[in-house]
């Protein structure tokens, strides 16, 4: 983690004295324009902001957390949030939430708003962790950070999440022992939600483990699902076979593509069978229930807290965590009235004991 820049590194940049530069940085006496500018000069070029040696100066912090999260309304992150502000709060600490929208730049502007609150370190959910300015902003700035739902190949400060490679792995083969050889996949756009590329690997992985091929991929705004009317519509439009089974890279995905299926008159899990992913309530209330991995959300969202706040007090190194899931059967995943083509490959191993997902634990 890069140490943040102080009062003292600007100092001697400029050849100046630390109560020169403090005098200029907190505006008070009188000091010679020149001498203005070559503080501010040195201020730009080495990246330091006041709230950082604020943050060192005071002897208590103001008990503040900033978090970035993709949506205010996915209930997937509603409850992350209700469970780091639950625990955040049991620890004397506020919580300041922001939305990026699944914006880069917004998630980027949010972490400079964060950065100008002070706080004390902040929880997020990055579009991607593989590749993101937000995190080396955060990094160049020396605060701690937690990443939630990210599960990166590569060491960050600390991150809460599932094996979403693994759990779609385990869907995969689901699906398949249920006789299913014409599968498809709606996800999230790869661009902008990492989960969505792990899940859409891990379930490929677990197709060509039991013999099969992805039959069609529908990529879709993560927001709002735009284009996935017109590309179901293409798919089963066209002659021959269709899938006769979908994995859906998260539930509202899943509830769209139901409603969708539906609309043009095919039956869940009748004519066709759906599988999503994270388990919200809106899945388990509709009938039938919808098939689907439930993570954690609350619990990533407390144990996120309690991570940071280990790294806040120095008692814990860089780490990350991946929490249980399960498969919640429902009613929307059902066997082919067929059986399935002799050519279709072997019923996998349920526990995948050979699969070699070759993701190395951040």
């Amino acid at each position: 983690m890069a140490k943040a820049v102080t009062i003292k590194d600007i100092a001697q940049h400029c050849g100046l004295s630390v109560a020169t530069v403090s005098r200029v940085i907190n505006n008070k006496g009188a000091i010679r324009a020149e001498t203005v500018e070559r503080v501010e000069a040195a201020v730009q070029a080495l990246g330091y902001r006041p709230s950082m040696a604020a943050r060192a100066l005071k002897s208590a912090s103001n008990r503040t957390l900033g978090v970035i999260i993709p949506s205010l309304t996915n209930p997937v992150f509603a409850e992350t949030a209700a469970g780091l502000q639950q625990q955040a709060r049991l620890l004397g600490y506020t919580p300041l939430i922001l939305s990026s929208d699944y914006d880069d730049a917004l998630e980027s502007s949010a972490v400079e708003n964060l950065l100008a609150y002070q706080v004390d370190g902040v929880l997020l959910t990055v579009n991607d962790a593989t590749s993101s300015a937000a995190l080396e902003r955060l990094d160049e700035a020396g605060v701690p950070y937690c990443l939630m739902h990210n599960v990166p190949r590569q060491r960050v400060a600390g991150f809460i999440g599932v094996d979403n490679f693994r759990a779609a792995a385990e869907v995969a083969t689901r699906i398949q022992a249920l006789g299913h050889t014409r599968i498809g996949m709606v996800s999230g756009d790869f661009m902008r939600t990492d989960r969505a590329r792990d899940r859409y690997a891990g379930f490929l992985a677990g197709l060509k483990y039991a013999g099969v091929e992805l039959a069609h991929l529908v990529q879709v705004d993560p927001v709002n699902a735009t284009g996935l009317q017109e590309s179901l519509s293409r798919i089963y439009s066209q002659e021959g076979s269709h899938p006769t089974a979908w994995f859906c890279s998260n539930d509202l995905l899943a509830l769209a593509t139901i409603a969708q299926l539906e609309a043009m008159g095919r039956s869940v899990p009748d004519d066709v069978s759906i599988v999503g992913f994270d388990g919200i309530q809106a899945g388990a209330l509709r009938q039938p229930m919808l098939t689907s991995v439930r993570t954690p959300n609350l619990e990533i969202g407390s144990a996120s807290v309690d991570l940071l706040m280990a790294q806040i007090h120095d008692t814990s190194s860089n780490t990350g965590r991946k929490l249980d899931y399960h498969l919640m059967e429902g009613g929307t995943l059902a066997a082919v009235s067929e059986m399935p083509d002799p050519d279709s490959g072997n019923t996998p191993d349920p526990h995948l004991q050979s699969l070699d997902e070759s993701k190395d634990d951040a």
